[in-house]
């Protein structure tokens, strides 16, 4: 697990904004590359401003607060995402524009422009049977997220046209000069009117408030492959929150958690289960009565002087993938009986005799101490 973002800044979880930006500034300042000639200082500067990138924005400040580190950053990578989704996440290692925006405030780099965004990435998370995984299954699933308004079909305007921003001429951004320490400065921020887009409503939508998206409820058939396990993640392309107009709505990825099963566990792809056999059954083989997964019995061997715990297999009674299916382990558990039958002491007590064992009671060793000395006394007569 790698250092969380608050480590790489130094700063504790409840720092404030303020907090945030001025161990960014202090940071950025020591690791930057044509500044710091340590070795690794161009990875630690990198890891700076992905941490400041997260950090300073408030929404992805919550999800990653929420989701935890390795959630995140897998998200960040396009392997992922969740919990409202990571939509627009870059991480900008280009050097000078993050340490702009952190004295100066702002979006993206000078000269960049926004375009259409891809809707954000959604991730579920869903139980399933150990059943399930082993043989596969297909569940419905409801998905509240964004889609393209309907009525405005996702332009945002109620007669489906838009016109040039006034503010930033259609580039999605606002230029603006400002004076600085180190001389003036020009930069570009992502446009407040139009949002980035270059684009404004003719006449606002209604029903969506000319965002050009509707928040609604979907119900959806997921496929769960045979074989798939816990921490494994399905890919629903489109099923994300809408995008931006023109540009392609994000995915849903579902997370599997596999429940504990009363009688199997799982290895890999092979089962595992328990069966109770007596101490004649090891001894002497046997044959006994398995329960498999999905409800048939059949007939285990047990070879003659088995040992307590040993693993008996059998074959193709796993978990179904990759064409060739698992074994199902059966591991013996040998059960020594709390209460004999009369004639199962007899029994049990011969086959001490003929193990050259004595009996375990009180009675029994005063009866063989007293037979000891009796035989040794009629030894010394002879």
């Amino acid at each position: 697990m790698g250092a969380s973002y608050y480590d790489i800044l130094n700063i504790p979880r409840n720092a404030s904004e303020k907090e945030i930006k001025r161990a960014y500034r202090t940071l950025s300042k020591q690791y930057h590359p044509d500044v710091c000639k340590e070795e690794g200082c161009e990875d630690k500067f990198k890891e700076i401003n992905e941490a400041y990138s997260v950090l300073s924005d408030p929404q992805k400040r919550a999800q990653y607060d929420q989701l935890g580190h390795d959630v995140y950053t897998s998200a960040s990578k396009g392997q992922y995402t969740g919990g409202g989704g990571f939509g627009g996440f870059q991480a900008d290692f280009g050097g000078f524009g993050d340490i702009f925006d952190a004295f100066f405030g702002g979006g993206g780099r000078y000269g960049q422009g926004r375009g259409p965004q891809q809707g954000a990435y959604l991730l579920m998370r869903l139980q399933i049977t150990l059943e399930n995984a082993v043989f596969g299954t297909d569940r419905e699933v409801e998905v509240f997220h964004s889609e393209p308004c309907p009525a405005c079909d996702g332009t945002g305007s109620a007669t489906k046209k838009t016109r040039t921003c006034p503010r930033c001429g259609g580039s999605g951004q606002e230029r603006r000069a400002s004076q600085t320490p180190f001389g003036q400065f020009v930069r570009m921020s992502t446009c407040s009117q139009c949002a980035g887009s270059g684009k404004i409503p003719e006449e606002v939508c209604k029903e969506c408030n000319g965002s050009g998206h509707v928040r609604v409820r979907r119900t959806v058939n997921v496929h769960i492959p045979p074989g798939i396990d816990s921490g494994m993640r399905l890919r629903m392309e489109g099923y994300g929150e809408a995008g931006d107009y023109g540009a392609p709505s994000g995915d849903l990825f579902i997370e599997i958690a596999v429940a504990p099963h009363k009688r199997f566990t799982r290895s890999g792809d092979n089962l595992e289960t328990t069966a109770d056999i007596t101490p004649a059954q090891a001894a002497l083989g046997s044959v006994t009565e398995i329960e498999t997964i999905d409800g048939r019995h059949i007939e285990l061997h047990i070879p003659p002087g088995v040992q307590h715990n040993t693993a008996l297999k059998i074959a193709g009674e796993g978990v179904r993938r990759r064409g060739r299916p698992g074994d199902l382990l059966v591991r013996v558990k040998v059960v020594i009986p709390r209460r004999l039958s009369e004639e199962q002491q007899k029994l049990y007590a011969r086959l001490m005799e003929l193990e050259g064992t004595k009996p375990g009671t009180a009675e029994a060793h005063r009866k063989g101490f007293f037979q000891d000395v009796m035989d040794k006394v009629k030894e010394s007569v002879k």
